[in-house]
Parts: C-alpha cells; sequence; structure tokens
C-alpha cells in the first residue's frame, strides 16, 4: 500500500475538508521522514514502511471512536512528535561550530597578549586577523545549518539555498573583520598615529553590499516555510489584530489616548527645553513612544 493511500484510509469516512487535506499532507510528509529514516539506518524500504506505518495504525485503534477533531489532536501527540528534527550529525556541527568560535577568540587573544610582550602597544590588526577565519566560517555555518533545520512549526529551506543564505552572512561577518583589520594597520596610520576611517569604511564595500544583496534577495524571494498548523495560528492571529484595529470604537479610544500622550509630550518637551535645556528634553519622545506601544499591547490584550 502506498503511503498516501494509508494516510488517506486513516480519515475515510471524514469530510474532506481543506484543514483535513493539509493535516494529511502534513502526517504523510512525517511517514515518508520516517520511513527514509528507518532506511538510512539500514532496513529495507519495505520493511522501513511497515514499521512506521504501524504506528501510524496504533494510533489509528486510539482513535477510532473519537471525533475528527480530537482524533487530529491523538495524531499529533502521539505520532508527529515522534521526530527527532536534531539527529547526532546535526548536533555535532552545532557543537563544532561553536568550538570554532571559542578557537578563533583563543586564537585572537594569544595573539593579543603576545604583540603586547613584544611591542609597546597591542597589534589589534594581527588580533582581529587571526580571528577571522574561523569566527567567519562559523558564523556561516550556523546559518546553513540553521536554515535547513527542520522545526515543529517550520519546514527547512533546500541545501543550495541554505548555502546562498552562509555565503551572504559569511561575506558580512568577514567585511566587519576586514574594516578593523584595515583600520589599524600600521602602514595606513597617519604621521600623528591617526586611524584612515575612509579606508576601513571603504573595506567594507566589496564585502558587506553582496552579502546584504544576496540575502535581501533570498528573503525577498523566500516561499512560506510554515507548517499548515502554523499558518493557520499566523492567520488567526492576523485577522483577530484587524477585527480589533477595524472596529470604530477600538480605533476612536486609541486615536484619543494616542493623541493625549503627544500632546502631553510636545508640552513637556518645551516646558523641559526651558527648564533644563533641548539637548536633554528630547528624551520626552521616546518614553512617549514606548508609553503609546504599552497603551496599544494592553489594548490588544484586553480584545484578545
Amino acid at each position: 500500500m502506498k503511503a498516501k493511500e494509508f494516510v488517506d484510509s486513516l480519515f475515510k469516512g471524514y469530510e474532506e475538508t481543506a484543514a483535513l487535506a493539509d493535516f494529511k499532507e502534513e502526517l504523510l510528509a512525517n511517514l515518508n521522514a520516517k520511513t527514509e529514516s528507518l532506511v538510512k539506518k539500514g532496513m529495507e524500504p519495505e520493511t522501513a514502511f511497515t514499521k512506521a506505518a504501524a504506528q501510524l495504525g496504533d494510533v489509528s485503534a486510539l482513535a477510532d471512536e473519537l471525533s475528527l477533531k480530537k482524533r487530529k489532536e491523538v495524531f499529533e501527540q502521539a505520532y508527529m512528535d515522534i521526530r527527532n528534527f536534531m539527529n547526532t550529525k546535526r548536533v555535532a556541527g552545532y557543537a563544532a561550530f561553536v568550538v570554532l568560535v571559542l578557537f578563533g577568540v583563543i586564537v585572537g587573544l594569544v595573539v593579543l597578549f603576545d604583540s603586547k610582550s613584544q611591542n609597546a602597544r597591542f597589534d589589534l590588526t594581527a588580533v582581529f586577523a587571526s580571528m577571522m577565519p574561523f569566527i567567519t566560517a562559523a558564523a556561516a555555518g550556523f546559518t546553513w545549518l540553521g536554515m535547513t533545520q527542520e522545526t515543529a512549526s517550520s519546514f527547512p529551506v533546500s541545501g543550495k539555498r541554505a548555502a546562498w543564505y552562509a555565503a551572504g552572512v559569511g561575506l558580512i561577518v568577514f567585511g566587519f573583520f576586514i574594516m578593523p583589520v584595515v583600520l589599524f594597520d600600521d602602514a595606513r596610520l597617519g604621521l600623528d598615529g591617526g586611524l584612515d576611517w575612509l579606508a576601513a569604511v571603504a573595506s567594507l564595500i566589496p564585502f558587506l553590499l553582496p552579502g546584504i544583496g544576496i540575502l535581501v534577495f533570498l528573503g525577498l524571494t523566500e516561499k512560506d516555510r510554515l507548517k499548515p498548523w502554523a499558518k493557520d495560528l499566523r492567520d488567526n492571529a492576523v485577522k483577530s489584530e484587524m477585527a480589533m484595529w477595524t472596529d470604530p470604537v477600538v480605533a476612536t479610544r486609541f486615536g484619543m489616548f494616542s493623541g493625549a500622550i503627544w500632546i502631553f509630550a510636545i508640552g513637556l518637551f518645551i516646558l523641559l527645553g526651558f527648564l533644563i535645556g533641548y539637548k536633554y528634553s528630547w528624551l520626552v519622545f521616546i518614553f512617549a513612544t514606548a508609553f503609546q506601544l504599552l497603551v496599544q499591547g494592553m489594548m490588544s490584550k484586553k480584545s484578545a
């Protein structure tokens, strides 16, 4: 029996709604992933499918007399949580990159104190240059692992696309390390010992701009990776929020609160400007913004 036919058989007799179709699709993906996992461990495909399907069959027997809603809950709790999204190799990868970061920091400290013992000042160029390859590689590695990581709420991106994400992050991190390398370079120090900020900022251009460009392109072309249940949760939250703010009573109340906050803030700004000077009185607007956000949050919570 094919995997799709098997999953369909579990919900035979129930009305085929959009929500049920999404759930069956996710259940099928979990079943296939469980089967593939068993095959990778050396099991024959047929045997692997039989074992994975048996778990679903056991859950089905428990849920036979339940409503569709409760039946879905039983499947989610008893089977879909079985998947271990973080396998041993991935954990080892995260651990390796953490060690790589620590190694880079230690190398930087070694270079820092070694340069101080030989010179009158710290050689910051050598410090950043020695840390750069390790931390850049770790940043790119963390990015790749994170983007290819399936979670309970979202699907992973492909390895190729994740590699582009890693390349973008790597370029940006590399650029931020190149900047201090150029900035503290002895050859670029002025006669008065000043720092060449122009050259340092210019060194960011070939790394920072392409990196940001790659990430912006990937972000704008990224598909919605949320799983069906997470999409439903998000859509319901958006609908609830929109319903609240399209309510004339709520909108009017919030407008009155906002108007009162900013009238008070402007008046206090002018008053403090005369008393202590405008150098500090502008801080009033920061507190006014924070207070308005607090009021908005309280109204959202109350409406929910």
